[in-house]
């Protein structure tokens, strides 16, 4: 008997009535393709269909890709957990942490990478920073430039005490510049895109991939109408030289399901190809927020989940009433992209979809597709 899809499939059916005009999901399980659909328009004045060439910005879904490359490193001793950024970013030498009454005061702990990986590294998300803009009035247009000159602005707090998203993946990305003396785009080419095939990701397209992106929405929250905006990932592009690893990258579905497929089947892609050990994937199945963090963590609504080394972990189904393993984890995007790596099950999706400000996209429309996708593989 095979997969009934019918739930699954008029949830996606339904998509445009929820502010999400197009979108593509892929699920794999045990590292073969089970279920694909693609809704709506990818430009719907246009009334071009969503297809599998239809390309995507998918903003802080980069984060998984930029989290699997430093683990990559972790894994063949050439990075630690435990080391001081500072030892590759000097400038990270000499933090300091605003306090309470408005005043600054010097570090008393310095930032480690697992902080990086983890978001409690006490930095914040503000691109027009002017520690940053300043950088790139400078001429620091370079990814190690850049997100050095962001180690003086002051922190929020002493590295490891709480959780606050912000740039920290992509300073991740500039360690992994240091570590590998390569651009972080080429070695994600080298360690990834052409191993696994995915021969349409990165993060500067060409004129002919342009033509094929989706339109670019913005969700109004107070009402669920949405309006076309320009197509891209400029604010997050911070100069033509940089490479963001928290949200740089476009890709297609066809390419992105291959790395969590590769995740989900203990490191190793269907064309044999290992990304990482199963006991690397391992490490990054585990909360690694401290309590305090952890609380503010919660804050976001993602009950029942905490962050480790990938993005959100699953630790509790009680509290997150998903059907997904414990120890899932994977990320979203700005822009209501979403992905999943169980492990467990051999279970991988990636939803590609085009809509900024969509809020109920993390906190409804993913857990709800994601207990969709088990309902259908798991009731067959």
């Amino acid at each position: 008997m095979g997969m009934n899809t019918d739930k699954l499939d008029r949830f996606l059916d339904e998509m445009p009535l929820r502010g999400l005009p197009g979108c593509d999901l892929s699920v794999t399980r045990n590292g073969r393709e089970v279920y694909r659909r693609t809704v709506g328009y990818s430009d719907a004045e246009m009334k071009r269909p969503v297809d599998h060439d239809t390309l995507w910005w998918i903003f802080s879904a980069s984060k998984v890709i930029t989290c699997t490359a430093a683990m990559r490193l972790v894994e063949e001793g050439r990075l630690k957990l435990t080391d001081k950024v500072s030892d590759y970013l000097p400038a990270f030498g000499s933090l300091t942490v605003r306090q309470k009454d408005g005043t600054v005061v010097p570090a008393t702990e310095p930032m480690r990478i697992v902080h990086l990986f983890t978001m409690t590294g006490g930095m914040d998300y503000d691109l027009n920073a002017p520690e940053i803009t300043g950088a790139i009035a400078a001429g620091h247009t370079d990814t190690v430039s850049l997100c050095s000159a962001m180690a003086s602005r002051p922190l929020w707090f002493e590295p490891g005490t709480h959780y606050r998203y912000s740039l920290c993946h992509d300073v991740l990305a500039a360690v992994i510049e240091v570590v590998t003396e390569m651009k972080f785009s080429d070695y994600l080419r080298e360690l990834m895109f052409e191993p696994l095939g995915m021969t349409e990701t990165g993060f500067r397209p060409t004129a002919e991939q342009l033509s094929r992106f989706a339109q670019a929405f913005e969700y109004n929250n107070a009402d669920g109408s949405i309006k076309p905006i320009a197509i891209g990932n400029g604010r997050y592009a911070l100069t033509p030289d940089y490479d963001s690893g928290g949200a740089g990258l476009f890709t297609k579905v066809d390419d992105y399901i291959k790395v969590v497929t590769a995740l989900a089947c203990d490191g190793t892609s269907p064309n044999g190809y290992m990304l990482l050990r199963p006991e690397t994937i391992a490490e990054m199945e585990v909360n690694r927020l401290c309590p305090a963090a952890w609380k503010d963590y919660v804050n976001h609504k993602l009950f029942g989940y905490g962050w480790g080394l990938c993005g959100r972990v699953h630790v509790n189904p009680v509290r997150s009433l998903s059907r997904s393993s414990v120890g899932e984890f994977g990320w979203d995007g700005a822009q209501a992209a979403f992905t999943m790596v169980d492990r467990k099950t051999r279970t991988a999706l990636y939803f590609g979809t085009q809509v900024a400000n969509c809020t109920i996209a993390p906190t409804v429309l993913h857990p709800v597709l994601r207990n969709l996708v088990f309902e259908m593989l798991d009731e067959k």
